[in-house]
């Protein structure tokens, strides 16, 4: 095994683990993550070395062949699958495609007996290469090489056009590398042909020809593995943006869940056990936004475009509800206002912008350490009188950014 050859098992074999490892994974993760470790075990039994221990093991002759004509097979039928559900109308089912499947079961089953069928002498080489006239093994490669083919096509063809659809950098990148990945392995089937072909007729394959097909073959395994890991660096970033400003939240929302009691569903955790919980970042950072709106219009805190303004009126509620508090009496209810110029379609991404700085403003007036353990005390100055007031040092614009992986996410 090369140098280049273990890379190309390496990446496929890790993109494929890291995908299987998704909780709560969606039809099209499965789907696609089942047709990624099928080609990463094509791609492991077509190493000479791996294939001989097999064979050893088992004690048959290219017994490596089958198992990667199979897993071959079976992600192409994958990638078919894959391209009809999210090409086609919407279904309850979009993955119950029995006829498929039985097309698929009834492949792999012919191409197991003419396995059994063809005579294969223990060699170095396959049985495909060293006994190309046999009639069953020109059916096996006819077979094998149509369900390629299939499957490869419809990738291609679906990844150019999600590709030319999507928004994303990285996604539209990846895309468009996987559609890449199945151009060589089109060009594989192709070069494999010519070969099926060439030794019935009597013609003599060039040496291009074998070294061709081996390095398309491989070039394909190494873009598909890039391919599908361009968009989870996407994911990875986004995941990381999400955390980072879910824990930057964590004392504007806390410190209002504090002064509001009951607006936060289920217990409310620490810090620490907030910002060592590694799931569901995406749906807490919603519930977050939501609850520190809930708590600002309860405490009278109008929404503001200028986020150093929110905060001192949010700073100044706080003090009023402290206040209110002491005396028994309770603080009135203003009417929540939509902030300008906020588009449905990123309006969560524009929140968490905007109360980031919110957040880093309000933190620098109203550090954690000032928080009360037990209830929420005015803010007063020296005389007892005001509010507590933002100070001209800590106005300026902070530099808090919120991520640009996200569509339409405000700087």
């Amino acid at each position: 095994m090369t140098r280049a050859d273990l890379i190309v098992l390496a990446l496929l074999w890790s993109v494929g683990l890291v995908r299987l490892v998704r909780r709560r994974p969606s039809a099209h993760h499965r789907v696609m993550t089942f047709s990624l470790l099928a080609i990463a075990l094509a791609a492991t039994a077509h190493d000479p070395v791996i294939a001989q221990k097999l064979d050893s093991v088992t004690g048959g002759a290219d017994v490596a062949a089958l198992v990667r004509t199979l897993s071959g097979v079976a992600a192409a039928a994958s990638v078919w699958v894959f391209a009809t559900a999210l090409s086609g109308p919407a279904q309850p089912r979009p993955y119950w495609r029995p006829r498929l499947y039985l097309v698929t079961a009834a492949v792999m089953v012919a191409l197991t007996v003419l396995f059994l069928l063809t005579v294969r002498q223990p060699g170095p080489g396959t049985f495909a290469d060293e006994q190309p006239g046999q009639p069953t093994v020109v059916l096996y490669g006819v077979l094998s090489y149509v369900a390629y083919a299939a499957g490869a096509g419809r990738g291609a063809v679906l990844f150019w056009t999600q590709a030319r659809r999507s928004g994303r950098t990285l996604l539209r990148a990846g895309l468009f590398v996987l559609c890449a990945a199945a151009g060589f392995f089109l060009a594989y089937v192709g070069l494999r042909t010519l070969w099926l072909v060439a030794e019935p007729i009597g013609l003599r394959p060039p040496d291009w020809l074998v070294v061709g097909q081996q390095g398309d073959l491989m070039a394909g395994f190494l873009l598909l593995a890039a391919g599908c890991a361009l968009p989870g660096i996407a994911v990875a970033g986004d995941y990381i943006a999400d955390y980072s400003a879910l824990n930057r939240l964590h004392h504007l929302w806390h410190t209002l869940q504090r002064a509001v009691p009951g607006f936060v569903l289920g217990r409310t955790p620490s810090r620490l056990g907030d910002h060592l919980n590694p799931f569901n970042v995406r749906m807490r950072l919603y519930r977050r936004v939501i609850e520190i709106r809930d708590a600002q219009w309860s405490l009278g805190a109008p929404v503001d475009d200028d986020p150093t303004t929110e905060a001192a009126l949010l700073l100044m509620a706080l003090a009023v509800a402290g206040k209110s508090a002491a005396k028994g009496t309770s603080n009135p209810r203003v009417r929540r206002t939509r902030r300008s110029g906020a588009d449905p379609g990123d309006a969560v991404d524009r929140e968490v912008t905007h109360l980031l700085h919110v957040a880093e403003y309000f933190a620098s007036a109203y550090p954690p350490l000032l928080v009360p353990a037990q209830r929420l005390r005015p803010l007063e100055d020296e005389y007892g009188e005001e509010p507590f007031q933002l100070d001209g040092g800590i106005v300026g614009e902070p530099g808090v950014r919120r991520t640009g992986l996200h569509d339409g996410a405000a700087g």
